[in-house]
């Protein structure tokens, strides 16, 4: 039996949600997301395909010392949302941590992402070099993944990138991949959580 792992960068998710797909109001159900995309992938594979795991890769908010009302609530929501994904069946959260790099034109702090792609990258290439799944999809747009996409793919692994509009993913990352899926307006509704 064919079997799929799926590697999710949690910040371009939210990028795309915030940024591509503000209008829709619609908020991403990860759970939806990994299935829909197990489905997909599952289309275009002739013989059945089983989802081994989804693998979430996020960084907890910025917590100021001391932290704010709003801040104390960000954290509270993030450790709900993270605590749920971890629930889930066949689900893996990994997180890296933010950095300070400066300070906007308005004087809000600007923060980088550090060690997603990294653990992203290290989980995907142990996954593959174990032989346990025939396929990666991967959800992401950083070209630091095309790296990773030819040792998963020097490990006989069919790698399938998911992406949003051609604006935010890098185009050697889309070159990179096997097999390529846009995540478009359709999808995001797919994938929506129920509200409430």
């Amino acid at each position: 039996m064919a079997r799929l792992a799926v590697f999710v960068d949690g910040g371009y998710v939210e990028g795309l949600r915030k940024r591509q797909f503000h209008r829709l109001r619609l908020r991403p159900d990860i759970q939806l997301l990994a299935e829909h995309v197990r489905q997909v992938v599952a289309e275009a594979t002739p013989e059945p395909l089983d989802l081994f795991r989804t693998y979430y890769y996020t960084c907890p908010p910025s917590q100021p010392d001391p932290p704010t009302d709003d801040d104390r609530h960000r954290t509270a929501g993030y450790r709900r949302f993270v605590r749920a994904l971890t629930q889930l069946p066949r689900f893996q959260v990994r997180e890296g941590h933010l950095r300070l790099d400066g300070f906007g034109e308005d004087g809000r702090p600007l923060f980088t992402q550090k060690q997603v792609d990294l653990l992203l990258g290290l989980d995907a290439a142990e996954i593959a070099r174990s032989q346990v799944v025939t396929h990666i999809a991967l959800v992401a747009g950083d070209g630091d993944f095309v790296p990773v996409m030819e040792v998963l793919k020097r490990e006989a692994v069919s790698v399938w990138l998911f992406h949003g509009p051609r604006a935010t993913y890098a185009h050697d990352l889309w070159l990179a991949a096997d097999d390529r899926h846009e995540m478009d307006e359709a999808f995001m509704r797919d994938i929506a959580r129920a509200p409430g």
